[in-house]
């Protein structure tokens, strides 16, 4: 559900589909974070999804109840065989090499994490093509 949703907004902000698809799964890794690290794996805990999209510009942002983590600080480099990536811990450094910006903010209850995609006129007029 979360997929299809992020996949509509950036369709309807001009992203191609490989662009799209990229938004996905940068969304499908923070909350599989959220699930696995912040609510130890247990999926009863309540994530809120926000998604807004204009030409050129998809914005979503993710707010949970989970102990403060900050995923916004951009991980180290990872080398490791793309034949055979390791399994896990990936989530970050994907969700850093797909979106244009990354932020976090905690309240006292709740962690928020902002990921912004734009994409330029020049590469829009070229999907429109």
């Amino acid at each position: 559900m979360l997929g299809q949703t992020v996949e509509e907004y950036a369709e309807y902000a001009g992203f191609d589909p490989r662009t799209g698809y990229a938004c996905q799964l940068a969304v499908g890794e923070a909350c599989e974070n959220i699930i696995i690290h912040g609510y130890g794996g247990e999926s009863e805990g309540p994530i809120t999804l926000t998604v807004t999209a204009e030409t050129g510009d998809l914005s979503i942002k993710l707010c949970d109840s989970a102990p403060p983590f900050n995923p916004a600080q951009k991980p180290a480099d990872r080398e490791f065989d793309l034949d055979d990536p390791p399994v896990g811990g990936l989530g970050l450094v994907i969700i850093h090499k797909v979106m244009d910006s990354v932020r976090y903010t905690r309240t006292s209850t709740q962690n928020c994490l902002y990921l912004n995609k734009r994409i330029t006129a020049s590469l829009l007029n070229s999907h429109a093509s």
